[in-house]
């Protein structure tokens, strides 16, 4: 696949779309549209609407017109999460711009309608997309089957949100015990990041081949976990793919249960009591580095991140994709090693 070309298919899509939406929003609501047009198109990996149209492209699905389509939806609901959790994480940047909240904040010189006029636009967007999805040119139970899994797709990454939300913060003895971070990653990362793009894609393209949906749900878990355990290293650790600020909100990441499980009994009270303090000072972020590094647990967790990525190379080659396509996606799943830190 010719990702650069594909990329430049799929933003073309999201501009038409969004187009297509403003015409028939009400005259004095169109700005608000072209806003939000404006912060999806801004620079990005484009990771799942790629995911689509490999999987689309390695199942020899015919009709390219539609699978853009459906790559630009899902790029478009992604931009409608951002929103969301932009304005959840109390964020003034997306992508080096301001966010969306913070756009139409300036533009109407109240914080609050700001913030406002962002979730509303975001749910206009989403439900707006279900109605792009009628349009696909598929057989009826082939979209029943569409609609029914992108629904899922969302609900399940609302769970992970909401898990993420509900326990940032609020560690406690029992609570650290739990399998909360991996299920996190499961949820907002896995099933939504790469499971269900290449599910999309291989329904799309109606096939239906034997055990090829197990095959991809254990290639996307794999693979999605291990980018979300990479993301978590990244947060407490910064570097230039991400601002430095899991520690300070107390996010209960895979770094976080790894290094208490490695801790003795003291620095285990010691570490709860401080991952859980808020507001933090930087005395008390030092020490939380300090008993990470005691520890060890990033290298133990990168050791965790190359079995879970050699598993998920491992069951793509299982696959019943053409080979071109399946090299494009251990060339996509490789290279999650090789994030920057």
């Amino acid at each position: 696949m010719e990702l650069n070309h594909y990329i430049q298919k799929i933003d073309e899509k999201i501009e038409t779309l969004c187009e297509e939406l403003k015409k028939i929003a009400p005259e004095n609501l169109k700005e608000l549209i072209e806003n939000f047009n404006e912060f999806t198109l801004r620079p990005g990996k484009r990771v799942r609407p790629l995911l689509l149209l490999l999987s689309y492209n390695g199942y020899k699905g015919k009709n390219m017109d539609d699978a853009i389509t459906f790559a630009a939806a899902i790029e478009i609901m992604h931009s409608f999460l951002l929103v969301h959790d932009d304005i959840i994480d109390n964020a003034d940047l997306r992508r080096g711009k301001p966010t969306l909240h913070k756009i139409y904040e300036k533009s109407y010189n109240s914080s609050k309608l700001g913030t406002d006029l962002a979730i509303v636009v975001g749910d206009i967007v989403a439900f707006y997309i279900f109605g792009i999805l009628s349009e696909l040119k598929v057989s009826e139970s082939t979209l029943k089957k569409i609609v029914k899994n992108f629904s899922k797709c969302y609900v399940n990454t609302g769970f992970g949100q909401l898990l993420d939300i509900l326990y940032a913060g609020r560690i406690d003895d029992k609570i650290v015990n739990e399998d909360i971070p991996e299920k996190i990653s499961e949820l907002k990362t896995a099933y939504y990041t790469f499971v269900y793009p290449m599910l999309f894609g291989y329904y799309l393209s109606e096939n239906n081949i034997e055990k090829e949906e197990e095959k991809i749900l254990i290639v996307g878990k794999n693979a999605g976990i291990a980018f979300q355990y990479r993301d978590d290293i990244i947060g407490i650790f910064g570097g230039d793919a991400k601002t430095l600020n899991d520690l300070h909100e107390g996010k209960f990441t895979s770094v976080i249960k790894l290094t208490y499980e490695l801790l003795d009994e003291n620095d285990k009270k010691i570490f709860l009591n401080l991952i859980s303090k808020n507001p933090k000072n930087e005395s008390d972020i030092e020490k939380l580095y300090e008993l990470i590094r005691k520890t060890n647990s990033v290298s133990v967790l990168q050791d965790k991140i190359n079995t879970l990525i050699e598993a998920s190379l491992k069951y793509t080659e299982q696959l019943t994709m053409n080979e071109e396509s399946k090299s494009s996606l251990r060339q996509l799943i490789s290279k999650i090693k090789s994030i920057p830190l």
